[in-house]
């Protein structure tokens, strides 16, 4: 029998891998194969098995699916993060931004006592806090006077508009007394910021009485 050539025998390698020649042809191949190594290498990398991992034969749909998964976690853990720094910044300023009340001789009145100490009579609703001074050495108009500073202040929800969490009315004022109010000359109501006349120089006493209002003068 005549000689096939190798190359013959290589395109006819796929086809006898897949089973799809003839008899004649498929004993061709076979007797060529027992006596050339190449051809024969060549048939074993044909026939070689190719293992492909289950968890990597995952469909284009799956793979869509599991990216929308991740981005609808994220868009849920975003949207979660948001609404709680939004109810956070509500809740901060309805419960922690102050404002001064007003002053009105109708709310604010400062009785002395019979000792001679200094009593705050607060006549509004409700309010959130309040700040006063010990007596301050300040001279004023040439004159050298112990001043003490107060202010009452409101948030949005406990104010004497407010009515959010009580629908009862206050009766009677609030009373506090000042601190060591026995030498105390006079007494101013406003906002006021200490730090600024004390320490940074910032705002002269001057400057600060004239913001504020005396509301009481021994």
């Amino acid at each position: 029998m005549k000689e096939v050539k190798c190359t013959i025998i290589q395109d006819l390698l796929p086809l006898y891998v897949d089973d799809v020649v003839s008899e004649d042809t498929k004993e061709l191949v076979e007797q060529h194969l027992q006596t050339c190594q190449a051809c024969q290498k060549e048939y074993e990398q044909m026939t070689e098995t190719l293992y492909v991992p289950i968890e990597n034969k995952v469909t284009l749909f799956e793979k869509l699916n599991k990216k929308w998964n991740r981005k609808k976690m994220m868009l849920i853990g975003g949207s979660v993060l948001m609404t709680t720094l939004l109810c956070f910044t509500v809740f901060s300023y309805v419960f922690h931004y102050q404002k001064l009340i007003p002053y009105s001789k109708d709310l604010f009145v400062i009785e002395e006592k019979e000792d001679g100490t200094l009593v705050s009579n607060y006549f509004g609703e409700s309010h959130a806090g309040t700040y006063m001074t010990h007596p301050m050495k300040v001279e004023i108009d040439g004159e050298t006077k112990y001043i003490s500073l107060i202010s009452y202040v409101e948030t949005m929800a406990n104010s004497p508009t407010s009515n959010f969490f009580r629908e009862d009315k206050r009766i009677g004022p609030e009373q506090s007394t000042l601190p060591d109010s026995k030498t105390v000359d006079a007494v101013y109501y406003g906002d006021f910021d200490l730090e600024k006349v004390i320490i940074t120089k910032e705002q002269s006493w001057k400057e600060l009485l004239q913001e504020m209002t005396l509301i009481w003068e021994r």
